[in-house]
């Protein structure tokens, strides 16, 4: 018999295509799950991205469900920060991505909040830590926040969370700065990339769920932008030799052109923290080989740059899981734990906070 004579043949065909996603979503779901990790990001106040204020969201993972809460300031926190620092604290203002943002963990395992709670046993004195962390932010768009925002919150000191797999490639894509014979200039008043479709899109609810609640969707999106990242990658390589447009080729006798464009950044961060009469310090973020392996990324050990690496507390660990490997490999509670020892201990030992409060 023919099937497009059979009586409602068009609805047959309806309810099979309406039957595709949903087995789709199920098999993803029970089957084979995927990280599902928005970002509630949109336009900020100085042409650069920010968090959404007031959220709270969930990212889930097929090794752990954790809640993400920012505060009216866009900060991952869960109080207030007066712009004026409190008489007798010590404040630390962070700037960095998502491993700084405390992803694959709960406000309370992340490395800055076990670090607030170590600083304070120490210094027995009130210590607060402002999060200023965008997740897939660079050093281009933190310095941008680090002068016009974080400052005025009178730092005592500024700590930049360096991440060498990512942060370079960030600085050039978003072409903020460029070096040209008088250093480091401003070259462009704002990158948003896809920010008024982002805010459109998180205007509704059903969008917001299908972000954080459906495996199908992070699914397609993630295939879909790999998928775009490999054609633009290969275009750049074909017909694109600007080296802030595509990734520099790797240079063994020092570092690569976007490197060198992101330690001039980082060295503007530095002297405008100095200059508003904070102390400065940067924590390398490694990248892992293996659960016992881990490469330093951050470019120039010259002693130009003050930087810590929790590489050495990481290799103590013999071989326990630092880093979530079924999701997009932030710290686990314990890689947290590492990190924030590391920083205390590069803080207290070399005084960046002064002496402990009488």
């Amino acid at each position: 018999m023919n099937f497009l004579k059979q009586p409602k043949w068009w609805m047959r065909v309806l309810i099979g295509a309406a039957w595709i996603p949903v087995g789709g979503e199920l098999f993803l779901r029970f089957l084979a799950p995927v990280p599902m990790l928005p970002r509630y990001i949109k336009a900020g106040p100085h042409g650069v991205r920010a968090n959404m204020p007031n959220q709270t969201y969930r990212h889930q993972t097929p090794e752990y469900t954790v809640e993400i809460r920012t505060n009216s300031q866009g900060m991952r926190a869960d109080q207030e920060f007066a712009i004026a620092k409190p008489s007798g604290t010590r404040r630390i203002a962070v700037l960095g991505d998502s491993f700084s943002m405390g992803y694959g963990v709960n406000i309370e395992d992340t490395s800055l909040q076990i670090l607030e709670e170590n600083l304070e046993a120490e210094l027995k004195c009130n210590v607060e830590i402002l999060n200023f962390s965008v997740s897939g932010s660079g050093p281009a768009e933190e310095l941008i926040v680090l002068e016009n925002a974080t400052m005025q919150y009178e730092p005592d000191l500024v700590i930049q969370y360096y991440d060498g797999f990512t942060d370079p490639i960030d600085d050039a894509r978003a072409n903020l700065f460029v070096l040209n014979d008088s250093g480091l200039q401003r070259a462009n008043d704002s990158y948003l990339p896809k920010m008024k479709i982002r805010e459109f899109l998180f205007s509704f609810s059903a969008y917001r769920w299908l972000t954080g609640e459906s495996h199908l969707y992070n699914f397609l999106y993630g295939m879909g932008k790999n998928l775009i990242g490999s054609v633009t990658s290969l275009l750049r390589f074909h017909g694109n030799k600007n080296p802030h447009d595509s990734p520099a080729e790797m240079n063994a006798e020092g570092p690569t052109a976007q490197e060198v464009l992101t330690l001039a950044i980082i060295s503007r961060m530095m002297e405008v923290a100095r200059a508003g009469g904070a102390e400065f310090l940067i924590l390398s973020v490694p990248l892992r080989e293996s659960r016992s392996e881990f490469k330093e990324t951050f470019p120039d050990w010259s002693g130009n740059f003050p930087v810590v690496s929790p590489i050495p507390s990481f290799e103590l660990e013999d071989g326990k899981m630092l880093f979530w490997e079924k999701s997009q490999g932030h710290w686990t509670p314990l890689g947290c734990r590492l990190v924030a020892g590391t920083l205390a201990d590069a803080i207290l030992d070399r005084g960046l906070l002064g002496a402990a409060c009488p």
